[in-house]
């Protein structure tokens, strides 16, 4: 396994232009191409994600793999991902993350340059439950494409990543955290591929959207983990169709779930983070 390379994780689902979009901002990556590999994993689409995948395969080392479609299923689908890395880092992006020209290189370096475990990076307009600054940022992107929006967004503050909030609440900051792996959503984190491997990945049971993420980022700190933040470059999340009133019931669904399996896990802190946004450190 070859050190501080990298293994870039994609699950997609029908959003094959979405996809086209994240594959083309690796494409643009100033790093050696032997640097990193793709992994698109189709959850079972019956769009044209397939050849959209294979369209980037004499640009990008990419592998695409194809599982049925026995409903939601994206934990597997990152797991196959998991367990087909080549290298010693997965990076889980979402399809619709355009990712900046020295994104691998970001990544790659860190570990280099820490004993890091597990690497949350921000995302720019990232928010599960509001979808206000959407057509906003899908408007700069059409304007500016990837060769310029990150420019455009580096100049105002007008798209936060919604985590910016709760971890400004923290009153002795990320490291002293007892919860870090609450800010652990794969739309742009990376992790060590042996650490995801010794805890089995990620947990299959989760079939609806939210709190697979979560729950994977708490068994790796369970397992010594330990946690950085990546402050630059930020991605951009491309607005998706979704229901914010939707993504809340399904993950309270989910948050039932992860209380049930961890019952060392306080449920009031859980519920409280939940549903306030609010990360308690030490």
């Amino acid at each position: 396994m070859s050190i501080n390379k990298v293994s870039v994780v994609i699950p997609t689902y029908n959003r094959s232009e979405l996809l086209k979009e994240t594959l083309k901002s690796l494409v643009a990556q100033k790093c050696a191409g032997d640097l990193f590999e793709v992994l698109v994993v189709d959850d079972g689409s019956n769009d044209d994600t397939r050849d959209v995948a294979n369209s980037f395969k004499n640009k990008l080392n990419l592998k695409y793999f194809f599982q049925e479609d026995k409903g939601f299923r994206v934990a597997k689908a990152r797991n196959v991902g998991i367990f087909s890395a080549k290298y010693e880092i997965c990076l889980f992006l979402d399809s619709g993350i355009i990712a900046p020209d020295n994104l691998i290189l970001a990544h790659s370096n860190h570990y280099k340059e820490s004993d890091d475990d597990v690497l949350i990076g921000f995302s720019y307009g990232f928010d599960e439950f509001e979808v206000r600054n959407e057509q906003a940022l899908l408007s700069l992107y059409r304007e500016y494409q990837a060769e310029g929006i990150f420019r455009v967004l580096a100049q105002n503050d007008q798209y936060p990543d919604c985590r910016y909030d709760r971890l400004h609440a923290l009153e002795n900051g990320y490291a002293q955290s007892r919860f870090p792996w609450f800010v652990f959503w794969t739309c742009h984190v990376s992790c060590k591929t042996s650490l995801l491997r010794d805890i089995e990945g990620f947990d299959e049971s989760f079939c609806s959207w939210g709190g697979e993420d979560m729950e994977l980022g708490i068994r790796l700190f369970s397992a010594g983990g330990k946690f950085g933040l990546l402050s630059e470059p930020l991605v951009l999340h491309l607005p998706h169709e979704k229901s914010p009133e939707d993504a809340k019931a399904l993950g309270q669904a989910s948050l039932k779930y992860i209380i049930e399996k961890h019952g060392d896990i306080s449920s009031d802190v859980l519920k409280m983070n939940w549903s306030q946004g609010i990360l308690l450190s030490k």
